[in-house]
């Protein structure tokens, strides 16, 4: 039996998500992760803060872009 991720691994897998759809054995092992490890589930808030916050700024500098074509 295969003993609990590192928290290494878990945070790879938690970048790597912002990519592309994980398997389920990573989406349960990361979710097992998530739930007995203390740091891990911090770092997972830093990405969703950091996606939020670049897709904030994406449209943002789309809208610049939008009002200096219409001037």
């Amino acid at each position: 039996m295969k003993m609990m991720m590192s928290c290494k691994q878990a945070a790879a897998l938690l970048v790597a998500r912002e990519d592309r759809a994980l398997a389920m054995s990573d989406r349960v092992g990361l979710r097992i992760h998530l739930w007995a490890c203390k740091a891990c589930p911090n770092f997972e808030k830093q990405l969703l803060t950091m996606r939020e916050g670049l897709k904030q700024w994406r449209n943002y500098t789309q809208q610049d872009n939008l009002d200096n074509e219409a001037v």
